[in-house]
């Protein structure tokens, strides 16, 4: 009797942890984006977008501010467009619509895509988890408020997780590719792939990526796609907004400004190359999304949301990993900071050494994707 009763009340103070979290989480989502609306314009990295499609239109190579002329209707402050020409190119249709029509269609299908990246989670996580991983985290509506991306490339992510487990490797192939083309970064995966042997898939992905750029290439020349990829990779713009370790260096005073930021890439880049020999393809996965988020130059806070399914990997794997997974998601949606590149790290490391977790659940309580 009196363990049970002890069970019962250590799930009703669980309960009451989940519930206060929640209503903390958003509570600050509330505040954040109500503060954001007062100074940042709905859809505001959507315009970049939709100016960079519109500068294809006109003959002019969708990188950095060059659309910026062609959405007067957007205002001042169109961010610079930082992606390969590919989702300009995607855009082509949508932005030939009216601005006000064209930019709220984009934003419900980032909206859609949320909602749609909670249902690839479910077979990692379960419903619940699912629908609070994405729905009360913070970045999920920073990302929803300025028509970004990110969503849309976590899903993709999430689908090479889930994949994995039916072993179809023109699906992964694809969705590496995709991936790649709309913003450069999921291409760390492909360390994975190779460590791992996948070459029908790695074949399927150069299939796919030559053939993207050979079709596009009356629209855009082959000097827009190299500009494009590497525009982000090239910035040297600095920010205490930025929130990657490589950012943070810059920002540091003299040498450090200089030499941290290519030792801790190339580091990193070898550890992740060298231990994925060693882990399954979803924990190399899970650190090649998490990778990004600590070395490329331009990550914000909202960039976070691409972290979902590497803390959905961690989720799924056993109570050590689980609780590192949702503290790593409550910093990240409550505090921010410098804390985030501090917990994604811990993640990347688990992910990379997953001895470190202990063994793992195969209780049957959680679905592994595509299993």
């Amino acid at each position: 009797m009196s363990l049970m009763r002890s069970t019962q009340q250590r799930t009703h103070l669980r309960a009451v942890a989940v519930a206060g979290l929640l209503i903390m989480c958003g509570l600050h989502i509330v505040l954040v984006i109500s503060s954001a609306a007062a100074v940042l314009p709905l859809g505001g990295d959507a315009n970049a977008y939709l100016a960079a499609a519109r500068a294809i239109t006109h003959g002019q190579l969708p990188v950095g501010e060059n659309g910026t002329p062609f959405l007067p209707e957007a205002g001042a402050g169109i961010p610079p467009y930082l992606y390969p020409p590919f989702l300009a190119l995607a855009l082509v249709p949508l932005a030939s619509l009216p601005y006000p029509a064209a930019l709220y269609l984009w934003l419900i299908l980032v909206a859609t895509t949320t909602v749609f990246l909670i249902y690839l989670l479910r077979p990692l996580v379960g419903w619940a988890a699912a629908i609070i991983g994405v729905l009360f985290f913070l970045p999920t509506w920073e990302s929803l408020w300025l028509g970004q991306i990110n969503a849309l490339v976590a899903v993709l992510i999430t689908g090479m997780l889930r994949e994995n487990g039916r072993r179809r490797a023109g699906t992964l192939g694809v969705a590496l590719a995709l991936g790649t083309l709309l913003k450069v970064t999921p291409v760390l995966a492909a360390l994975i792939f190779v460590a791992h042997r996948r070459w029908r898939s790695i074949g399927v992905a150069a299939l796919t990526l030559t053939g993207v750029v050979i079709l596009s290439l009356p629209l855009v020349s082959l000097d827009a796609w190299y500009s494009g990829s590497l525009y982000a990779l090239r910035s040297a713009e600095r920010s205490s907004l930025f929130l990657s370790w490589t950012a943070i260096l810059r920002n540091q005073p003299g040498q450090a400004s200089l030499i941290g930021p290519p030792v801790l890439i190339i580091s990193t880049l070898i550890i992740t190359a060298w231990r994925s020999r060693c882990i399954s393809f979803r924990f190399g996965l899970a650190a090649t999304a998490i990778l990004p988020l600590l070395i490329s130059s331009i990550i914000w806070h909202y960039t976070a949301i691409l972290a979902l399914p590497a803390l959905a990997v961690l989720w799924q794997h056993n109570p050590r990993a689980r609780l590192i997974a949702l503290t790593t998601w409550a910093f990240i949606a409550l505090i921010g900071g410098v804390w985030q590149p501090v917990m994604l790290s811990l993640c990347w490391c688990v992910c990379c050494w997953p001895r470190l977790l202990g063994p793992e659940d195969i209780s049957g309580e959680r679905v592994r994707a595509g299993e």
